[in-house]
């Protein structure tokens, strides 16, 4: 009795007959169409007025805009065949996004791909490692299964907000043991943080301070389908 090799949701399933070797799937290149969309203001400077001789005491609220991290959001769509290592397929389908993954590597070993804690990810990027907005004080949510359909791994997370400022959307640390890879989870048809309609949101990491101010961060983009 013959079994059949389940199809896993990805890009490409390829079988290369003439060798006898099956790849395993891996989640797909995206292509990229995006707008910037600014960064928050900071607040305007408030006033006290002051006489010689006098001790004022004053209470100070301000805001300003995060230089340690960088969001994205968006929608995904994609399909996934049944073909060829030349681009053939004899099937197709219509598919939907479930982790969109970015890296600033442009290739990634997804065969390790396994959790990156706290201490690999400040190793790699020192900037993360203090702050009120370090990685430590963002990636709080307690470490859970990604929900992958082609990797078996669990990692803490940090929630964005919706519109409503509820934490709705996750993004994951992971690394591939060289480079450090950031999941977000596909939610189709959600709430970003601004209203809008989107299927992920997530952030990443972008080295704002003195050092790397206004050099742009390359990352690569990845979907795995459903």
């Amino acid at each position: 009795m013959r079994t059949r090799m389940p199809l896993y949701a990805t890009l490409f399933a390829l079988v290369i007959a003439s060798l006898g070797v099956a790849f395993a799937a891996v989640p797909g290149g995206a292509s990229v169409t995006s707008s910037d969309k600014g960064e928050f203001p900071p607040s305007t400077a408030g006033t006290i007025d002051v006489s010689a001789g006098h001790v004022y005491n004053a209470s100070l609220d301000a805001n300003m805009s995060t230089f340690r991290w960088a969001g994205v959001y968006g929608n995904t769509t994609g399909t996934i065949y049944l073909g060829d290592s030349s681009s053939q397929y004899m099937y197709s389908w219509t598919a939907e996004g479930n982790l969109v993954y970015m890296s600033t590597a442009n290739a990634v070993t997804w065969s390790s791909l396994a959790d990156a804690d706290a201490a690999t990810v400040t190793g790699a990027l020192s900037f993360l490692a203090t702050g009120s907005d370090s990685y430590a004080n963002t990636f709080t949510g307690a470490a859970e299964d990604i929900g992958s359909n082609l990797f078996s791994i669990t990692s803490d997370y940090a929630f964005t907000y919706d519109n409503t400022h509820a934490g709705a959307w996750k993004t994951y640390s992971l690394t591939d043991g060289t480079n450090l890879v950031w999941a977000g989870k596909v939610n189709a048809g959600g709430t970003a943080y601004n209203g809008e309609v989107a299927d992920f949101q997530m952030i990443v990491p972008e080295d704002g301070s003195s050092a790397g101010a206004g050099t742009p961060t390359t990352y690569y983009v990845w979907v795995e389908l459903v």
